[in-house]
């Protein structure tokens, strides 16, 4: 500004010492600035004291308008420069110039004085340069106006201010983003005070703060009134709406003046073509009635038996015709006056005569031949038809009328009109399947008091609370006109690939709708299979085809919603048929693809194979159904073992009392879990065999027969151990062993074997694993055991085909490719599902797949009820699951028991207690019976113990060590 004023002051002296010219020489009406004359013209060179004309124009009346075109052309000049720089500014770290073709990495439009200049705004405040250049535009304006520039100190630092609060704002909306590159989106400026405004204000109120600082600086620093820009929309409004009335008052006006002209030229159209009608002769009146056949006039009239639907007959009578009344009309005037007369007369007669007519009996008459109609008959009928409208609302404000008995006045059906296309479509109202099944009072307190029954006060499950409620609305979740059109463009496209047919149903869901399409006869459904990609492509969506759907004779194609709708957790398990699910493993599945709820039993599955790509769903799927399973069961009816690689997808669950011991994340660990899953299995069945029952179920029910007296305890005497649980078990024995006891079964729980990262597993122990998982799959199911396996990688070397083969229900989420599909479902279609949640179900005896949507269930969620089960008491840990097994001891040495670990202690404690029997060593050393047996053998072959001596102890042959 100072270079301004400068400027203005040297351009104002020098201009008033060349131009000024005394007042005694001025001419009058001589303008002052005009030049002097003073001495004759001399050729080739001007006047003394005469400027030349400038070739620039008319110059301006100061210096110091001069001054200000040069000072907006600057603030103009450096908000394009900026502009330009901040466009075309990519992030560099070092802004250089770039030897290349021009659009090479590192070039900027203004070369790199625009890059440095950029990258110091950017650095500085971010997005929020934008403002500056902005800002320079607006402030060269009143300069070329001509008006007074505020650009005061005051404004200057309100507009720095403003560009500070812009960028803590954008720092605050977006923390973390970045901009033009590698910066932050508020710069170093909206780092430092965006999070100093979210630390005193949080996000909302950071907002709040800054937006109205923004509002303050607006009001103070350009007289800005929002109470004055409120009225200005307001009357913008007005003006609007005034101008709309006035528009639309004159389209009536003009539609009611097109109408009144159709009319009068279709009245005069009849008029031209109208005959000559005489009236009777003997002056009664004239009868019109519309009928479709020739009636004598001696006769009574009558209609055919198929036109008793028809519209019913009116008789219209009016006045006696005067005698000096022409008897044929040729002037058209005429005719038309005495048309309107007639109609004049006949709305007010027509009332009492209609209700005459309406009352009297219809007359019973022969039925006659059609003949065609005369001209003169159709002009009488049209003009009956015109005097019936207008005489119908007379009609009905004056009398009401009672259909007559036996006569069937409704309108004559028409002829159904040719449909237009999609309107043959049905389209299902899918809405209600999303609706939850509440439970009713009486259904709670059942629920309720089933539970305490089988529960008992010492444990609670988990309440429905803890999961956070879902928001659906109930209502139409489809717009039928985009569903008709997406329908015709999916036959369009199929009629582009020579597949020819028409949609008959639309079931829209939650997440997909289902088209249900019709081919025309001759289609290959391998065909039509195999253009999914060719249809997404033609219509950008992912696109599933089902060929055919199972139990009809069509195709169906699955097309993602443009907007889903959220299935939750907390819908699916407070529903009335979840709670009132009487099966013994109850999971929920998600929703179908018409939104009804699925459900499962995993011990009717009774293994499962869960596989999808990163970021499909898989773990969100496995916490949904163990969730269920520990909202309905407790740890005396179901344990768990779960084997996690990854360590931490499962940790939420781990402490909890339904674990049979800590989750598992060591390899050589969970092979060994898997082998103690074996022995389980086979334990199990040798008590089903000495029960003389076949599964869980029965053992379980006969256990409660045999401990309430009901059934005589056929099992012989034992020795009180460590049971599954930790807590005791029953070691049978034989009958004459002194140290038994009596044998009392106890109830056995279920067994859900969770394997998380599956192929990482069958890397590291493939062979031991594989094993020990087949044979689980084949025999487990009876004993109560079931296993889910969860992988990212479904191929071949992973799911191995023995694995594959007893493992009859799969779950699928989006996989990589469709190889990897058909590994898991034995088809194509899981590559083409939308993630998250969404996914292919083919259950255990039924060869159809299901397509599901996983129901959300948070991370949270899920922490709150394992924190609440956790609550409620520690578990109790069988760290037998994790010590060596037997077939590992053969493994080291073929039935030589001498190399066993627990060899020494064997010795030492027979040689100290005098004793020795395999009972007995079982349970002083906690080990199995076939390990316990081979190391008593190990010692009579190394001559430590005697040969078995009945039921009596072995003699012990050494000393105390």
């Amino acid at each position: 500004m100072a270079f301004l004023s400068l400027f203005r002051r040297g351009s104002a002296s020098r201009l008033s010492a060349e131009l000024a010219v005394p007042e005694r020489s001025r001419v009058p009406g001589e303008p002052i600035f005009a030049p002097r004359r003073a001495g004759p013209l001399v050729a080739g060179s001007p006047p003394a004291n005469t400027r030349l004309p400038s070739v620039l124009g008319p110059q301006p009346a100061s210096s110091f308008a001069r001054g200000r075109e040069v000072a907006a052309l600057l603030l103009w000049t450096f908000a394009v420069f900026l502009s330009l720089a901040l466009a075309s500014y990519a992030g560099d770290p070092v802004p250089a110039p770039v030897d290349g073709p021009p659009g090479t990495v590192g070039e900027n439009w203004v070369g790199p004085v625009g890059a440095i200049v950029a990258r110091g705004f950017v650095l500085l405040v971010g997005v929020a340069a934008w403002v500056v250049p902005l800002e320079a535009l607006l402030l060269g304006i009143p300069y070329v106006r001509g008006k007074r520039t505020n650009a005061t100190p005051a404004r200057l630092a309100a507009d720095i201010l403003m560009v500070v609060i812009g960028a803590a704002l954008v720092q605050v909306g977006a923390p973390g983003k970045l901009a033009f590159g590698h910066h932050p989106a508020g710069g170093m400026v909206g780092e430092l005070f965006g999070e100093l405004a979210r630390s005193l204000f949080s996000t909302a109120g950071s907002f709040l703060v800054g937006f109205a600082l923004l509002g303050l600086i607006l009001i103070g620093r350009a007289a800005f009134s929002f109470i004055a820009l409120m009225r200005w929309f307001g009357k913008i409004g007005t003006v609007s709406a005034e101008k709309t009335a006035n528009g639309a008052r004159s389209v009536a006006g003009a539609w009611a003046k097109a109408r009144e002209l159709d009319r009068e030229k279709e009245a005069q159209r009849k008029k031209d073509e109208e005959p000559k009608i005489a009236p009777p002769a003997n002056g009664d009146a004239m009868i019109l009635v519309p009928l479709d056949e020739e009636e004598p006039e001696e006769e009574p009239e009558e209609e055919p038996e198929s036109d008793r639907g028809s519209a019913p007959r009116v008789r219209i009578v009016t006045e006696p015709f005067p005698e000096e009344s022409p008897l044929v009309i040729a002037d058209d005037e005429k005719k038309e006056k005495k048309k309107r007369e007639k109609k004049e007369k006949a709305k007010v007669e027509a009332a009492p005569i209609l209700e005459e007519e309406a009352s009297a009996e219809p007359p019973a008459v022969a039925k006659k031949p059609r003949r065609r109609k005369t001209d003169a008959e159709e002009e009488a009928e049209s003009v009956a038809q015109a005097v019936v409208e207008d005489v119908a609302p007379l009609a009905e404000a004056t009398l009401s009328v009672t259909p007559l008995e036996g006569v069937d006045v409704a309108p004559k059906s028409k002829k159904p009109r040719a449909k237009k296309a999609g309107e043959t479509i049905t389209i299902v109202d899918t809405s209600a399947a999303l609706e939850k099944d509440a439970p009713t009072k009486a259904d709670k307190k059942g629920d309720k008091e089933s539970k305490e029954k089988k529960v008992g006060p010492a444990f609670k499950l988990p309440a429905i609370e803890m999961l956070q409620p879902g928001k659906i609305e109930i209502g139409p979740m489809f717009d039928e006109a985009k569903l008709r059109a997406n329908a015709e463009l999916l036959v369009k496209t199929l009629a582009d690939y020579k597949v020819t047919g028409k949609v008959e149903e639309i079931l829209p869901g939650p997440v997909v709708t289902t088209f249900e399409v019709s081919p025309v006869a001759g289609t290959k459904v391998s065909k039509v299979a195999a253009l999914a990609d060719d249809l997404a492509l033609a219509l950008a969506k992912k696109v599933r085809i089902v060929a055919p759907i199972p139990g009809k004779n069509r195709i169906g194609f699955e097309l993602p919603n443009e907007k889903r709708v959220p299935v939750i957790l907390r819908d699916l398990v407070e529903d009335r048929r979840f709670q009132t699910l009487d099966v013994p493993l109850p999971v929920v599945l998600g929703r179908d693809i018409v939104g009804n709820p699925v459900y499962a039993d995993l011990a009717s599955m009774p293994h499962a194979i869960v596989a999808g790509a990163t970021g499909a769903g898989k773990s969100v799927g496995l916490n949904v159904m163990l969730t269920s399973l520990l909202y309905r069961r407790t740890p005396e009816e179901l344990r768990m073992l779960m084997i996690d690689p990854k360590v931490v997808e499962l940790a939420p669950y781990d402490r909890i009392p339904h674990m049979l011991l800590p989750v598992v994340t060591d390899m050589k660990q969970a092979a060994t879990a898997l082998k103690w899953a074996v022995d389980e299995m086979e334990r199990r069945y040798q008590l089903f065999a000495d029960a003389g029952t076949k599964n869980i179920g029965t053992y379980n029910a006969w256990v409660k027969r045999v401990l309430a007296g009901e059934v005589k305890n056929p099992l012989g005497k034992a020795i009180v151990g460590k049971d599954l649980n930790g807590i005791q078990e029953v070691l049978r024995v034989r009958d004459d062993d002194p140290e038994g006891e009596q044998m009392m079964p106890e109830a056995l729980p279920m067994i859900v074997i969770v394997v998380d990262e599956f192929a990482d597993l069958m890397m590291q122990q493939g062979k031991e694993v594989e094993a020990c998982v087949a044979r689980l799959a084949q025999k487990a199911r009876a004993a109560g055991m079931h296993v889910i396996l969860a992988t990212q990688r479904p191929s071949v070397d992973v799911i191995t085909g023995m694995i594959k083969a007893n493992f009859p229900t799969r779950i699928a989420y989006r996989v990589a490719q469709k190889i990897d599909s058909r590994t898991i479902l034995d088809e194509q279609g899981a590559e083409h599902l939308l993630g998250r949640g969404d996914m292919l179900i083919k259950l255990n005896g039924t060869n159809e797949t299901k397509r599901v949507q996983c129901p959300w269930v948070s991370e949270e969620e899920v922490q709150e009820v394992t924190d609440f089960l956790r609550a409620q008491g520690e578990p109790v840990y069988d760290e037998n699951i994790l010590k060596p097994r037997d077939d590992e001891a053969d493994a080291a040495d073929d039935d030589d028991g001498e190399t066993d670990p627990m060899y020494d202690d064997a010795v030492r404690i027979v040689a100290e207690t005098r004793r020795c029997s395999t009972s007995w060593l079982q349970r002083k050393l906690q080990l199995g019976y076939n390990r316990a047996a081979r190391i008593v053998e190990t010692m009579e072959r190394r001559g430590l113990v005697g040969p078995a001596n009945g039921a009596k102890d072995r003699e012990v042959l050494i000393d105390p060590i």
